[in-house]
């Protein structure tokens, strides 16, 4: 882990929720695509070509993608930073949502998606830290994590 950051952390992007969204479908398509287009994050938002156009244009002002028009879209260094700490975000709450609440999987991500741009970081890195927390006792054969269960069923 790097020097001065917890696992715990969860810093502010600066993005708007928009352009996380744009920077989140980048990172995921390019884990299960050889290449990202256009068309690809189009999709995976389900929103029109040239919305994609102008939004990849204001990453690249940033700094965060390497991109030109009909080409493919790589996030540079600084986007790949950005993009983890988003994932991060997004992952923590499917988790939270999934293991603490019982909540379906593919509800757990929908829901990830709505809130994640709108916690603050600190919220974020308390629900963390409970979850670790849950986990751990729930390992242990803590009793009321089995009640929780029980209740949220």
């Amino acid at each position: 882990m790097e020097q001065g950051k917890s696992k715990y952390s969860y810093r502010d992007t600066g993005l708007t929720p928009h352009m996380e969204d744009y920077i989140e479908a980048i990172v995921m398509l390019s884990a299960t695509n050889r290449v990202v287009r256009v068309k690809d994050i189009a999709g995976k938002l389900n929103i029109k070509m040239p919305s994609v156009s102008a939004a990849l244009a204001k990453l690249k002002e940033m700094d965060l993608i390497d991109y030109e028009k009909y080409g493919y879209v790589e996030l540079t260094e600084k986007g790949q930073d950005l993009a983890g700490r988003v994932l991060k975000r997004h992952n923590c709450l499917i988790d939270f949502f999934s293991t603490v609440l019982q909540v379906e999987r593919e509800a757990a991500d929908c829901e990830a998606c709505k809130v994640e741009h709108d916690l603050a970081p600190e919220t974020c890195s308390q629900i963390h830290k409970f979850l670790d927390f849950y986990k751990e006792e729930e390992s242990a054969g803590s009793e009321w994590v089995g009640r929780l269960k029980k209740a949220l069923k």
